[in-house]
């Protein structure tokens, strides 16, 4: 085997393709690195190629390796339990038949049940028609079926050197980048890598199912943000820019701002609303950022930002706008899924959406059966309402009235949006009394201080405990910036003396 080019690969005519393959009773890794080795050197050689079955390299045995562009994954003696009944035809090319093209008719979408490397029974429902069509082409591998015996129609088959021609994506570009989030996961300051991660087993007893946390609240500023805020300022101090930096922020995002560029020297200035928390006031100013009240809520004072933006040709940043930030908090996802949990469902705080868009980006290339959920405060639905309303409509703005500040989101990000619609499972609201039972819950069993947006997703598994129970479920706790009095005032704590 070269180094280079992998495993052999199978072509048509190899009696070993017409095989049906019998079900795995134990996973070889071995079975699953050659595979991997074969998809990566077919990849190299070819420029294209996004699974292998593991009869093309002579294994007869019911697996397929996947690698959508964050890593191969196994898919383990799996089984169509649903197809459409809507069809469509494509131009199918394969390692095995290298010379040709092949028009072939494929279901849009199938639904799915198999074993992960861990052996664990997943179930993939819904495929989206670019998976659709690849895992039904991998299947018929296993069944040794090719994609000649499926031709249809006169002139079916076609050079291979037409597929410039003929191959088109079934699904548009992604507006987030797989390499860049696996960059992220590598270069962003250490002080906000390698947060905990750990199930808590008194809180999962009291919900009713396997929870993992991973907790970002234990960094210099208490959340999240600081990932995305410093991949994005990162990239562009490495394009060569170093603008005067200009936000909009409840308190967390403007902290990651102003704590990334204290580090590259930048000035910043953020605008926040009138009665925003004091807290989070006293930290962004404490980083070094100028931070001016403005408006009565966040859109209003990102009104304001956007303005002195143009007028001081200043570089406005918009948290859930720019790719550079979402790409940074993917790099959670990367670390989520390092250890090899086989997450049915991770659970994740909607606000801007660049939190749960680079989550769910990465999610959805490594591990695409996990279930991405999103929560929405009930006070604050206008993210949620987009979303359900579907691709094409206008996102419309909507009341914000919620003690959830970091997710009381007002008027949804469009390009946001359309990057939830594509990974996004669910969204679901919680009330703020759910989200204050959440915090308790995490500090008596977790001893974790938390505010009520960064809990959202432990709410919203509390309040599903029928749907989560017996699950495997992943939530971020993304911040941690509350006040003793706010503590007080819910219960959580006592007071300052």
């Amino acid at each position: 085997m070269d180094a280079t080019t992998g495993p052999e690969i199978l072509v048509l005519g190899d009696p070993r393709l017409r095989v049906h393959c019998d079900d795995v009773a134990q996973v070889d890794e071995r079975d699953l690195e050659q595979l991997a080795a074969a998809l990566a050197g077919a990849k190299s050689r070819l420029g294209f190629g996004r699974a292998i079955a593991a009869p093309q390299v002579g294994i007869a045995r019911r697996i397929i390796v996947v690698d959508l562009g964050a890593g191969p994954f196994a898919v383990i003696n799996p089984e169509i339990t649903w197809k459409s009944d809507e069809t469509f035809e494509l131009w199918d090319d394969c390692f095995s038949v290298p010379d040709r093209l092949v028009r072939v008719r494929r279901h849009r979408s199938i639904s799915l049940a198999f074993r992960d490397r861990g052996f664990r029974r997943r179930e993939w429902p819904r495929l989206p028609i670019e998976l659709a069509e690849l895992l039904q082409h991998e299947i018929d591998h296993l069944d040794g079926v090719l994609m000649v015996d499926r031709a249809i129609g006169d002139d079916a088959m076609r050079p291979i050197e037409l597929r410039g021609e003929l191959v088109s994506p079934l699904a548009p570009p992604h507006r987030l980048s797989l390499p860049r989030i696996a960059e992220a996961a590598r270069c962003i300051d250490p002080v906000f890598l390698g947060s905990p991660q750990f199930v808590c087993e008194p809180l999962a007893e009291a919900v009713g199912c396997r929870l993992t946390l991973k907790v970002e609240t234990v960094n210099p500023i208490r959340s999240f943000k600081g990932r995305g805020a410093d991949f994005a300022i990162a990239t562009l101090v490495a394009r060569g820019e170093r603008p005067a930096l200009v936000c909009a922020s409840a308190g967390n995002f403007g902290q990651g701002v102003a704590y990334a560029a204290r580090k590259h020297g930048l000035p910043v200035t953020v605008f926040a609303a009138e009665g925003a928390n004091p807290l989070k006031i006293a930290r962004m100013r404490g980083l070094g950022a100028e931070v001016r009240i403005a408006g009565d809520d966040l859109e209003a004072a990102k009104q304001t930002a956007r303005r002195w933006a143009a007028e001081t040709r200043a570089r406005f940043l918009e948290d859930g706008f720019e790719p550079e930030i979402s790409e940074g908090a993917g790099s959670i996802a990367v670390e989520l899924l390092a250890h090899g949990d086989g997450f049915d469902a991770i659970v994740v705080p909607i606000g801007d959406g660049a939190l749960i868009n680079g989550i769910a980006r990465w999610v959805k290339a490594a591990a695409p059966a996990t279930r991405v959920i999103g929560v929405c405060s009930r006070g604050a639905p206008a993210m949620a309402r987009a979303w359900r309303r579907g691709p094409g409509a206008k996102p419309e703005p909507a009341g914000a009235d919620t003690i959830a500040d970091g997710i009381a989101v007002r008027q949804p990000i469009a390009a946001s949006l359309d990057d939830m619609r594509r990974t996004v499972d669910d969204i679901v609201e919680i009330d703020d009394a759910a989200l204050i039972d959440a915090m308790r819950l995490v500090h008596a069993h977790a001893g974790l201080v938390t505010e009520p947006a960064g809990v959202a997703g432990l709410a919203a598994v509390i309040a599903a405990r029928a749907e989560f129970a017996g699950r495997d479920v992943a939530t971020v706790i993304c911040g941690g910036n509350t006040t003793a009095e706010q503590l007080a005032a819910f219960g959580i704590v006592p007071g300052p003396a």
